[in-house]
């Protein structure tokens, strides 16, 4: 049997576009990477408004320029600088200063004291991190710890802001804990890209589109998965039959259970776990101003209410007008909430009077664009923490992987994606020998 490539990659967003950069660089493989829409990105698209460069939804880069995002872009051949980026907890009253540019500015931090930190953090360096922490909720830990209400403040402003979700009943513990591990051991937690996600996606697109063995194709939909003898046969992409030794699904793992997308069906216990994985959403406000509000770069968490405000042109000026600054604000939303006028209503009024209290009243509003969004595929509550999350080979078919945030991966959203394009790479090549 002849097959026109040796992957086909569905899907081109960080998940997809990673792997697909990651093969092209390498060479001796044939890829195909299809994408529904017309234009890279999924959900860390980049939409151009009034001079501006607007994420779709706010997207921070975990671990900065230590992180899989970073080890991605190396591996390619690519450069693109990552800035780091403070935080800071909003108590309230005020905002107190968490977390610097480096990690070595915990110690001077003035949200909760160094020897409630130590509590977490000594969990978070034992090696290996039990499963019975990653279904340990944020609140049950807390509560069985008896920790401070500043710690307790500050993990669930992590939560939201990283996860992100406001269920602290739900939240898995062992998910921030190994992610404040993995920030340890790299100095790095929190960047943005320097020019905005335009310049990770551009360097990216450019990696694949330059290989002569690589192909990228928008507006073309992964249809349908054909398996013979518990192998990967074909693939139908945009309404035409494709041979291919592999392929690999970087999309949210719950599509992988429609009826006749994979042919024939996958098991039905394997299906049904698939579709009981809930997502996140999220309230976005992006707001330009007509003048800057303040110097600040830091992200600014708030676990009441459940908030992210960012002023993320402070980061990377050339994701605004000279002059002007972008401000960014989000709030997580459960699956359940996203589609409640009156719960948005709410968080869209609190989210507002939160952005007044910690940079003034007096904005100077050029524009401002509202939306209800996904944020995550999988949000990591204590039932689909790291170890409940699909693998990234597909049971029961040779050839087929799956990639992205909702897989079982050490990190936390884009991180996660890039890292789970890192093991499928490796993944791929063995299998193609």
């Amino acid at each position: 049997m002849k097959h026109e490539y040796d992957v086909v990659i569905a899907g081109a967003g960080i998940a997809g576009l990673s792997l697909a950069a990651l093969l092209a660089s390498r060479g001796g493989i044939k890829v195909l990477l299809s994408e529904k829409e017309d234009s890279v990105g999924g959900r860390f698209r980049v939409e151009k408004k009034d001079g501006y460069l607007v994420d779709w939804g706010v997207h921070a880069c975990l671990l900065g320029s230590r992180g899989a995002i970073a080890t991605v872009l190396k591996s390619a051949g690519k450069s693109v600088t990552i800035p780091s980026v403070g935080v800071s907890i909003w108590d309230g009253r005020r905002t107190i200063h968490f977390l610097g540019e480096r990690l070595s500015s915990l110690a001077r931090q003035r949200a909760v004291t160094l020897r409630d930190l130590a509590r977490p953090g000594i969990e978070a360096l034992k090696k290996p991190m039990g499963r019975r922490l990653f279904e340990t909720s944020v609140d049950e830990w807390c509560e069985d710890r008896n920790v401070s209400n500043a710690l307790r403040r500050v993990l669930e402003s992590l939560c939201t802001g990283l996860m992100p979700t406001a269920r602290f009943d739900r939240a898995s513990i062992g998910e921030i804990l190994d992610f404040l591990r993995m920030a340890g051991t790299r100095w790095r937690a929190i960047g943005y890209p320097k020019g905005g996600w335009s310049s990770v996606f551009d360097a990216l697109t450019e990696a694949v589109e330059i290989s002569p063995l690589c192909e990228l194709t928008l507006g073309m939909p992964l249809e349908k998965v054909i398996t013979e003898r518990g192998r990967v046969k074909s693939v139908v992409v945009g309404g035409r039959e494709v041979m291919t030794r592999s392929v690999v699904c970087a999309f949210p793992p719950q599509a992988l259970a429609a009826r006749g997308f994979v042919e024939p069906e996958l098991d039905g216990s394997y299906t049904e776990g698939l579709r009981s994985l809930e997502g996140g959403s999220g309230l976005c406000i992006d707001i330009g101003l007509e003048k800057p509000v303040t110097a600040d770069s830091r992200i600014v968490l708030s676990p009441e209410p459940p908030a992210l405000l960012w002023p993320v042109s402070n980061v990377s000026p050339e994701v605004a007008p000279d002059g002007r600054q972008l401000l960014q604000l989000f709030s997580p939303l459960e699956e359940s909430e996203a589609s409640r006028e009156d719960i948005i209503d709410e968080r869209k009024r609190m989210l507002l009077l939160l952005a007044g209290n910690v940079y003034g009243e007096d904005l100077e509003v050029e524009w401002r664009r509202v939306m209800v969004t996904p944020v995550v595929s999988v949000v990591p509550h204590t039932t689909q923490s790291r170890p409940a999350r699909p693998k990234l080979v597909v049971p029961g078919v040779s050839g087929m992987f799956l990639i992205g945030d909702g897989v079982s991966a050490p990190g936390l959203g884009g991180d996660l994606a890039a890292r789970s394009a890192l093991e499928a790479e490796r993944m791929i090549r063995n299998y193609l020998g």
